[in-house]
């Protein structure tokens, strides 16, 4: 049986939005688990991600400090999943200055057949150097432009077969027929 997993990252709360989406909750409906792929800011976003799932965070640059008040906070994650190594961590910058391999080891110390990551929020999903490599770019701040519903990854995982990701976009779950700009006053805009 698959697990599937929902990958979430640099939800920036409450800069952003004063909390998650609701749509957050209806794309990870079922999910097995839950990684916050760091840029949290607050240990709440946590919490509210776990009355979904259990959840794993890894700690961003705006959330420093966090793993040492919140066991679920860590710097890098490992993570042994039907038979595949998943490694998550904030920040792997330099994409295209060198192979996918060399960045991974740099930044995570390791090659895992999955790895996860964020900060850039821009969304991919991509098979580079026999790892699948994934940014779930922002659910609340896409492509650093302004508050509005962003992006989220499904991942599946079973056992004997090539892991799956797919990229969605949080208004296709809208609550309200939005994209949710105009939900907060206070969101944050550039």
């Amino acid at each position: 049986m698959a697990t599937r997993i929902g990958i979430i990252s640099d939800t920036h709360i409450p800069g952003s939005i004063p909390e998650l989406w609701p749509e957050v909750e209806i794309a990870f409906k079922g999910v097995d688990m839950i990684l916050h792929a760091g840029d949290l800011v607050t240990t709440a976003v946590v919490d509210w991600l776990e009355r979904i799932a259990p959840t794993y965070a890894a700690e961003g640059n705006h959330d420093v400090g966090l793993s040492d008040v919140d066991e679920r906070i860590r710097p890098k994650w490992f993570l042994d999943i039907e038979g595949y190594r998943l490694g998550m961590v904030h920040i792997i910058d330099g994409w295209g200055t060198m192979t996918a391999s060399q960045l991974v080891k740099i930044y995570l110390g390791e090659l895992p057949d999955i790895v996860v990551c964020g900060d850039s929020h821009f969304e991919f999903v991509r098979r580079e150097d026999g790892m699948l490599i994934i940014n779930g770019g922002s659910a609340t701040y896409p492509h650093n432009r302004e508050a509005r519903l962003g992006h989220v990854v499904l991942l599946d995982v079973e056992r004997g077969r090539e892991p799956e990701a797919r990229i969605v976009e949080l208004t296709d779950y809208s609550v309200d027929g939005t994209d949710g700009r105009k939900r907060y006053a206070r969101g944050r805009n550039r």
